[in-house]
């Protein structure tokens, strides 16, 4: 986290901001923020326009990050995901209280990027959030969204956010040991200050609890989350910035195969053939397209096609090629074009200090807009004057948004989903 960033172990606020004219009745948005489940707060983002477009309510949530939302310990019990259950308190607030705000609690969306948007596909197939959100927007982030070997990094064993509670608890116990404690009652005595350090060995979803029973992929494998409308998707480009910060030197033509041996084992040469290095800009594009499509976007359209048997789920791709990335720098020109990991953001709140946008940007955020603000209200994001947004189905149709078009397109071919799923 940045140095100067605001910090406090008394975190568990919200805020509502509803139309500046009275109205009762109104359907609600409660957006969690993204982070990496390690960092990030819900009051940097102004839903202004959303409310404006939509006459809806929004809700901007915090909840316990990193070591103080995620640990667990054999003392613990099956006492875990600390974070998520902050999430569900905050819907129940919302169904107490947002009525007198003017909002609807039968009409509430669950809404996230990245982290936000884990936890909120983590929430559909918990039993603690049943009845709780009636609809659910999903964005740069899903319950398959896994990173394979090197993907994060040279050496780095593959990456999942969720592990069964046995394994947190082991991480738990470790982080004991480092801070010289024989017992969770140590722990306890230690200040916030001095945990705080040890807060991003903890980015860990538990399963194989009464919160969170099964490992989310699989519930949605078998049909049993919860049978609401979805809306999801991915920026095109998602690992690009990670693939820059964690190979700051860039990947070299011979370096890419042994790149994807690490990841793909077996299947590597039949992933080079789907993605020749000289088809991109370099071989570092080249491997940030093969962790995007790998690791987060058909993950996407796996869940969303197991979904779309029980309820409508609408899919996008957001491609606008300039758009501002989350570092704030812009990308390098042997990556680009490219549009990084939760780029569409931007175009759907505004920030303190936040990028500015061209006229064209701004033209595509209004349409952004519009379609979020439809789902809002009828769980459905299409409109007159709207291009038509078909749902993903067995024909694997997703909306492509930038701004030079926003039109269907088959997801599946697009992104060669049929070689990682």
């Amino acid at each position: 986290m940045p140095k100067g960033t605001p910090q406090s172990e008394d975190c568990l606020t919200l805020e509502v901001t509803t139309p500046a004219r009275p109205g009762k009745g109104r359907p609600v948005m409660v957006w969690v923020p993204g982070g990496g489940f390690i960092t990030g707060t819900g009051s940097i983002y102004d839903p202004a326009r959303l409310i404006r477009a939509g006459d809806i309510v929004v809700v901007t949530v915090n909840y316990r990050l990193g070591v103080f939302g995620f640990f667990a310990h054999p003392e613990l019990g099956e006492a875990s995901n600390f974070g998520l259950q902050d999430q569900v308190a905050a819907l129940r607030w919302v169904r107490a209280n947002i009525a007198a705000f003017g909002g609807d609690p039968g009409k509430v969306t669950l809404a996230g990027a990245s982290a936000g948007a884990m936890s909120t596909c983590t929430l559909m197939t918990s039993p603690a959030a049943r009845g709780l959100f009636h609809r659910a927007i999903i964005q740069s982030g899903s319950c398959r969204t896994s990173h394979p070997a090197g993907a994060m990094g040279e050496g780095m064993p593959a990456i999942s956010s969720w592990h069964p509670i046995d394994a947190i608890r082991g991480a738990g116990q470790a982080l004991a040991g480092q801070l010289d404690c024989a017992d969770v009652a140590c722990l306890r005595r230690k200040s916030a200050e001095e945990l705080l350090p040890y807060t991003a060995q903890f980015p860990l979803l538990a399963y194989g609890t009464s919160f969170v029973p099964q490992e989310p992929a699989k519930v949605f494998a078998a049909g049993k989350q919860m049978a609401i409308p979805l809306l999801q998707g991915n920026a095109r480009d998602e690992h690009v910035e990670f693939t820059l910060g964690l190979y700051p030197q860039g990947i070299t033509t011979r370096q890419y195969p042994t790149m994807l041996k690490t990841a793909f084992a077996s299947a590597a040469p039949q992933v080079e053939r789907r993605y020749p290095a000289r088809r991109f800009t370099s071989p570092t594009a080249a491997a940030s397209r093969v962790f995007s499509d790998s690791g987060w976007i058909c993950p996407s359209w796996k869940s969303g096609r197991e979904h779309a048997r029980k309820a409508s789920t609408y899919a996008y791709v957001f491609a606008d090629p300039s758009a501002p990335t989350p570092s704030g720098s812009p990308l390098p020109a042997h990556v680009r074009p490219a549009t990084a990991h939760g780029a569409e953001t931007f175009y759907l709140f505004d920030f303190p200090d936040g990028p500015g946008l061209s006229a064209a940007q701004r033209r595509l955020a209004d349409r952004l807009v519009g379609y979020w603000a439809r789902f809002v209200r009828t769980g459905d994001p299409n409109g007159a004057g709207s291009t038509r947004w078909p749902r993903l189905d067995a024909a694997d149709r997703a909306l492509k948004l930038a701004p030079d078009t926003v039109r269907p397109i088959n997801m599946n071919s697009a992104y060669h989903c049929g070689l990682w799923f």
